[in-house]
């Protein structure tokens, strides 16, 4: 592995950096949603504590600067637009195949479709222009640690343990959708059983509503006819005359007589009200006649 060259790198840095740098981008991951959310959230797409993205970005990063990666000015160039490459193709793919979106920007301004955010692909090329200044020359240093045979070991077991990983979440993942699938399922047919209780509820309400304010119209048709019969012998006189009228035999009756004098005054105006309405339309019309008559 370390004597087949890819660009500027070997096989073997090529896939150090790569474990390296995936599993720095999952520690970073962590951290800042323990300081957002307040708690720990295993973040990556994968089970194991990598981040591929990470790695992919920047080991393509590496490969692309090549000899040019003491430019810092092209560091961040590169920084921005490639991470927000990788991360749109990749977030298309996860969401194409999978029928799952695994992150979303919509909510942030200048974003395509939540895959990618103008905000996210500056912060790109800041942590690429950090990872090559500061963090790179650590890990190029660590990967120099290990001697051809325990680099091959170590790449390798850490690339086993990367595929059959993959191929545990997409499992996951295909279970994830056919159980999302089946609650969907289930709950239409429970939607549908609701709708039909809720219909029948509904249709029982409304005609007990309608019973019961049929009921109402004619207890209180009946109740008017009581209050006129009782009304023709009731001397009005009094409670015009003494407006603080109390009784202490029938309290409540005459609080009723009371409010229904007012209710009565009130439909005698609008009766008067009414025919007097009806007067004016009729010698209206009676006038328009007359005029027509004329020779």
């Amino acid at each position: 592995m370390q004597h087949i060259m890819i660009g500027t790198l070997t096989l073997y840095e090529v896939l150090c950096y790569f474990f390296c740098y995936s599993f720095l981008g999952w520690v970073t991951e962590v951290a800042f949603h323990a300081v957002t959310q307040g708690k720990f959230v295993n973040r990556g797409f994968l089970n194991g504590p990598v981040c591929p993205i990470y790695g992919t970005g920047m080991v393509a990063v590496l490969l692309i600067l090549g000899e040019n990666i003491s430019r810092a000015w092209l560091v961040f160039l590169v920084g921005v637009g490639l991470p927000t490459l990788i991360e749109l193709v990749t977030g298309w793919v996860l969401e194409r195949f999978f029928h799952n979106k695994w992150w979303d920007y919509s909510s942030r301004r200048f974003n395509l479709k939540g895959y990618i955010c103008l905000e996210f692909s500056i912060l790109w090329g800041v942590a690429v222009l950090f990872a090559v200044e500061v963090v790179h020359p650590a890990v190029a240093w660590f990967a120099c640690l290990f001697n051809e045979l325990w680099g091959t070991v170590f790449v390798s077991l850490c690339l086993a343990l990367l595929i059959a990983d993959l191929i545990i979440t997409v499992l996951q993942v295909l279970k994830l959708n056919r159980i999302l699938s089946d609650i969907d399922r289930a709950a239409e047919r429970m939607r549908r059983g609701s709708d039909l209780i809720g219909s029948g509820v509904a249709n029982a309400t409304l005609f007990v509503d309608k019973k019961a304010k049929d009921a109402k119209e004619r207890l209180d048709e009946r109740w008017e006819k009581r209050m006129d019969a009782l009304a023709a012998g009731l001397p009005k006189r009094f409670f015009a005359a003494f407006p603080s009228l109390r009784s202490r035999r029938s309290p409540e009756a005459v609080e009723l007589v009371r409010r229904y004098l007012i209710l009565l005054q009130a439909r005698i105006k609008e009766r008067k009200q009414r025919r007097e309405e009806d007067q004016s339309a009729l010698d209206e019309a009676t006038s328009k006649r007359g005029k027509h008559r004329r020779p």
